[in-house]
């Protein structure tokens, strides 16, 4: 199917939930204040401090936890968590 225009993008792009940097390296992901499990940590973008942090080595994420390879302080600033969509499951395709 043609557009006119700028074809439209889809999937699930949402900017998480603010976090505050403190004493620790882990933090609950959360969307809407409800706890959000991302498929990967390379479905993340996270801006630590003004820099973009690689995934797997600069942070990982287990369930809805996002953890960074040190301890941040108060003094950081997790700028933001932009999760970049989901797998897209479409089940078990037809014969047809």
């Amino acid at each position: 199917m043609s557009y006119i225009g700028k074809t439209p993008a889809i999937g699930g792009f949402n900017m998480l939930d603010g976090l505050t940097a403190s004493a620790t390296a882990s933090y609950s992901l959360t969307l809407d204040s409800t706890a959000f499990v991302p498929e990967s940590a390379n479905h993340l973008i996270v801006s630590l401090n003004g820099v973009i942090q690689k995934a797997g080595s600069s942070f990982t994420v287990s369930g809805s936890t996002l953890t960074f390879s040190s301890a941040l302080t108060s003094s950081d600033s997790i700028d933001f968590v932009l999760a970049l969509g989901s797998v897209l499951d479409i089940g078990t395709p037809s014969d047809a």
